[in-house]
């Protein structure tokens, strides 16, 4: 059983065309945990003005982006801050990925990178010097199991380790004194991102009576690049925002959903797959993404 876990300008007229570059200085993005994510979004910084810089473990492995300097980095090591950090940076985001699928993993793919962020980077701050912080988190934080909506203000009470390692990190995040901007991401899907449409085609998916929360790899580099412009444009973003598409997909409709996608029968899937009433681990909620809309956020799905 298998489940979801997917202008033309001049020099001074940024602000009006969605353009962010100061004077006489371009803007810099950092992007740590330069993977696919990472690689959606940084052109559409670079349309807006940034100079964006990578960091991944393996460079070489990074999908090519023109203009894009990526750089070898383990962010599970306080020296890759300490040499990064001494450059100074605008923007700084990280879509960071576990080092394996456990507690373990997760602690040290998510919470160990911003623990090293929030140490070195506190002690630099100042008010002369603030950067943004974009941090991509998850919607695994909320454990509700009742299919009700949840939206940021719902409680975070993750009842697996992954999620409390999640959870975690985020708290590092909030409890300092660091201008950062949480975005839970719902599942992510798109091109790379095959595990859901295999087990359909494989008939090991198990039709649950549970809400399915979903965003496009695309639409959440979006999402990045849209809050990160309203930030450098003067407005004043929220601590947490939730990322998914407008409607969650329940049960029978979610597999309906991705047969679509795969141009595949429904009816046959339905008949063919198995079904259980049991809840799993992903729990089930319905979730808002009311917040990041009233922004001006506008995703490609439905």
């Amino acid at each position: 059983m298998q489940s979801e876990h997917e202008l033309e300008n001049d020099d001074h007229c940024g602000v009006e065309h969605g353009e962010i570059y100061a004077d006489d200085e371009q803007p810099r993005a950092l992007l740590l945990g330069y993977g696919d994510i990472a690689s959606r979004l940084a052109p559409l910084l670079q349309e807006i003005g940034f100079a964006v810089t990578g960091v991944r473990r393996k460079p070489e492995r990074a999908i090519a982006v023109a203009g894009v300097d990526v750089r070898a980095g383990d962010l599970q090591h306080a020296e890759t801050f300490t040499e990064l950090l001494a450059e100074d940076w605008d923007l700084v985001v990280l879509t960071l990925t576990p080092s394996s699928y456990s507690g373990e993993g997760y602690q040290q793919g998510y919470v160990v990178p911003v623990q090293h962020l929030v140490q070195q980077l506190s002690a630099q701050v100042s008010d002369n010097y603030q950067p943004l912080i974009l941090y991509v988190g998850s919607t695994s934080v909320y454990g509700q199991r009742d299919g009700n909506w949840v939206d940021e203000n719902s409680l975070t009470e993750p009842d697996s380790e992954t999620g409390k390692m999640l959870l975690a990190a985020e708290n590092a995040l909030r409890e300092s004194a660091l201008n950062s901007v949480i975005v839970r991401a719902a599942g992510i899907y798109g091109p790379g991102r095959e595990r859901m449409y295999q087990a359909l085609r494989e008939g090991n998916y198990t039709i649950t009576p549970t809400w399915h929360n979903r965003i496009h790899a695309d639409d959440l580099a979006g999402a990045l690049e849209h809050l990160a412009l309203q930030s450098f444009m003067g407005a004043e973003l929220d601590e947490v925002y939730i990322a998914c598409e407008d409607t969650p997909l329940y049960g029978e409709n979610y597999v309906r959903q991705l047969a679509h996608e795969l141009d595949l029968d429904a009816n046959t899937l339905l008949a063919q797959l198995p079904t259980s009433n049991e809840v799993g681990p992903r729990g089930n909620k319905r979730l808002s993404n009311a917040r990041l809309r009233a922004t001006g956020w506008e995703s490609g799905g439905a």
